[in-house]
């Protein structure tokens, strides 16, 4: 196997990591199962050693000098979904008082997360084959995007009649906003591929 196709094998996994982080997130906040977290947390480790292996690889030599730069992003943008899921799990571990899943719209974001990573995970390989696919996948996962935006001050603005003690405030504020980043950040990954397909 070329040391190319390593690459973009270890960033379909990473990808696919992503993707079952924010399921398992889901799963974790829907059952109220704290437990469920661990596993966030070893996909995050898992990609950052794949992320380790692929960034050697492209120190090798693997692709033409002008394209690694974009390359490094995409990959650094595909960690950094994440980073942002064990960010989430993390702020959600340590709330105390669960009566803000009483918020609907909590389970609409991090719905969308996964359909964002969803489309992210199982188009990839079809997105590097077919430009006209990753940008009709582009305007979709934008279109998400500005719907999980629009969520996250839904959810904050109900949050406001909800008496909690400051900590379980700030641990709850935190996990909302890092739940619409990651909307953020998969939306910021398809426009990184865009820019590496359009520069080949």
């Amino acid at each position: 196997m070329k040391a190319e196709e390593r690459v973009v094998n270890g960033i379909s996994q990473m990808i696919n990591l992503a993707f079952s982080a924010c399921e398992t997130l889901k799963k974790a906040v829907e059952d109220r199962n704290k437990a469920l977290l661990e596993d966030v947390f070893r996909f995050e480790r898992d990609g950052d050693e794949i992320r380790r292996n692929i960034t050697q690889e492209i120190y090798r030599g693997a692709f033409l000098p002008y394209l690694r730069p974009n390359i490094f992003r995409l990959i650094e943008t595909v960690d950094e979904i994440l980073n942002t899921a064990e960010e989430s799990a993390m702020n959600f571990q340590k709330i105390r008082d669960m009566k803000f899943l009483e918020i609907d719209e909590i389970y609409s974001i991090l719905e969308i997360n996964v359909r964002i990573c969803s489309i992210l995970s199982k188009n990839f390989s079809a997105f590097l084959r077919d430009p006209e696919r990753l940008r009709e996948g582009v305007i979709v996962v934008r279109m998400m995007e500005k719907e999980a935006d629009n969520i996250k001050f839904a959810i904050l603005e109900k949050l406001k009649t909800f008496n909690v003690d400051f900590w379980d405030g700030y641990f709850i504020a935190n996990f909302v906003n890092s739940l619409e980043k990651l909307s953020d950040v998969a939306e910021d990954a398809m426009d990184m591929l865009q820019i590496i397909l359009l520069s080949l």
